[in-house]
């Protein structure tokens, strides 16, 4: 974490996020693995040795010019560790180093560096795998494994959900909301199945890291409420809790406050970004049926909330 200085420089800060999301990660991936298969945790060892190939050629490449005090020194690890959570299983192993490539390319390289980007780098790689390749546009979530250890044994893409996989999140009844959310048990893609972790994550790292901290609580308190909006138009009967324990958006909750580079910095810039991506976000819950819709909520919010937080600053000024 980085702050200006009195002389307009930038000064860096002791910066522990990347060790907590490794031992966050490490059990948290053994879960998925154990639940989904082994081409999950295939999909991570390569997301992570092409993190491991780009901080060697950002090494080599990095200026011989003295930049102790640089904000770009930092390397964006997060991408790397965070993207397996939102990998199908559908997805060939081959495209994932591509994917990373080009969104670390596009997010960093054409920002000035780590510290200067303005899109967040997991949804970046996450639309980029989207929009690039035709089969990841139609995924579907995936059932986990009958039996506890099969996934140490076998290669399993799942089988393909039979109806919109938030009909069958609906069914699961309050009382058995919390458990649903870290079982493991439900159709999903695997990084998402687990919500309640990912959710305390993102806490942990909000609340006691002092990232974002404003735009995370108004993100989750805007999601329920747009959750009760929208549930109201619909035939779904959920709760205003479903979307915060079951599918994407603990999710992104954690990437957002990782990367607290890409959220605005002033109380208003946060206010105004929460809102937009939650309502977003559940709009692309309750109107498409691919479980990674939301991510496109969250880079439209860091587009448009700057113009809107603009515009407001400025009539209150006048």
């Amino acid at each position: 974490m980085n702050h200006i200085s009195a002389s307009g420089e930038f000064e860096k800060r002791p910066d522990r996020s990347d060790l907590f999301l490794c031992l966050f990660l490490l059990p948290l991936y053994f879960f998925i693995w154990g639940r989904f298969g082994q081409k999950f945790a295939a999909g991570a060892l390569i997301s992570l040795s092409t993190g491991a190939g780009c901080w060697l050629l950002a090494l080599i490449f990095k200026s011989a010019g003295p930049s102790a005090n640089s904000a770009t020194d930092r390397f964006g690890w997060g991408l790397f560790l965070l993207f397996p959570l939102f990998c199908p299983l559908a997805l060939p192993l081959w495209l994932i180093p591509i994917i990373l490539i080009a969104a670390y390319l596009l997010t960093y390289s054409s920002f000035g560096g780590c510290g200067r980007h303005i899109f967040n780098p997991v949804a970046v790689a996450v639309v980029f795998m989207l929009v690039g390749y035709g089969h990841t546009a139609s995924l579907h979530p995936v059932r986990p494994l009958p039996g506890p250890y099969d996934g140490f044994k076998v290669w399993n893409a799942g089988m393909p959900s039979a109806k919109p996989v938030w009909e069958t999140y609906a069914e699961v009844g309050p009382e058995f909301l919390v458990e649903a959310s870290y079982s493991g048990l439900l159709p999903a893609l695997p990084g998402s199945a687990f919500g309640l972790p990912l959710l305390a994550a993102s806490a942990a790292l909000a609340l006691l890291g002092r990232r974002r901290r404003v735009w995370w609580v108004v993100a989750v308190l805007s999601v329920q409420l747009a959750t009760l909006l929208v549930a109201g138009w619909s035939d779904l009967d959920i709760s205003a809790l479903h979307p915060l324990l079951l599918g994407i958006v603990p999710g992104l909750l954690l990437i957002a406050v990782f990367d607290e580079v890409s959220l605005p910095e002033d109380l208003v810039g946060q206010v105004i970004s929460a809102l937009l991506f939650s309502s977003l976000a559940i709009v692309f819950i309750f109107r498409s049926e691919n479980l990674l819709g939301p991510v496109y909520a969250l880079l439209l919010a860091q587009i448009t909330a700057p113009l809107l937080t603009d515009l407001l600053m400025r009539r209150g000024i006048n």
